[in-house]
């Protein structure tokens, strides 16, 4: 393929999927930082995958991407020992409960980050984007039943590991 036509595709699938890519990333990334780098990388692999893109199944293989690249920002913004810079984290007096809910949300963030695959697309389609299980079984290339079971096992895995979380504090 000529680089002109990577260029001209590359632009009608951007402004395709732009609303549907800014809507997954920003729920998944939470803070305008974040999401601007989930953007970047997501941006980055479509260009680098502009051939994979092309046909019906282009927006499920954008999910993947934009799913991989949140991985990706998050992976970059925790750090090798698994924590937050404490200089990203400087609260106001009197913000404790809104960096109580932003540190949670955090937290339920990486964990489903770190689920398989599957069990993240799934649970994040499920309830954060509120498919239904058909949709969500055509874009994971699964049965009904795969799909539910994907949704079900990654709400014990997360119900688990976050309990663990509550029982430490």
């Amino acid at each position: 393929m000529k680089h002109s036509e990577q260029v001209e595709l590359f632009n009608r699938i951007r402004a395709r999927y732009a609303m549907f890519l800014t809507s997954v990333l920003w729920k998944l990334a939470g803070d305008r930082e974040l999401f601007t780098e989930a953007m970047q990388y997501t941006l980055f692999e479509m260009w680098q995958r502009i051939d994979k893109l092309r046909g019906d199944n282009a927006g499920a293989y954008l999910y993947r991407i934009a799913l991989s690249a949140n991985s990706k920002a998050w992976r970059n913004r925790v750090g090798k020992n698994g924590r937050i810079n404490a200089d990203l984290l400087c609260p106001a007096p009197g913000q404790d409960e809104a960096l109580a809910r932003r540190e949670m949300a955090r937290i339920v963030r990486r964990a489903v980050a770190e689920l398989p695959a599957q069990q993240s697309q799934a649970i994040v389609m499920r309830y954060l984007e509120q498919h239904d299980y058909d949709a969500i079984a055509e874009k994971l290339n699964c049965t009904q039943a795969s799909a539910r079971s994907h949704v079900s096992k990654a709400m014990a895995t997360l119900k688990g590991r976050l309990a663990k979380l509550t029982e430490r504090e």
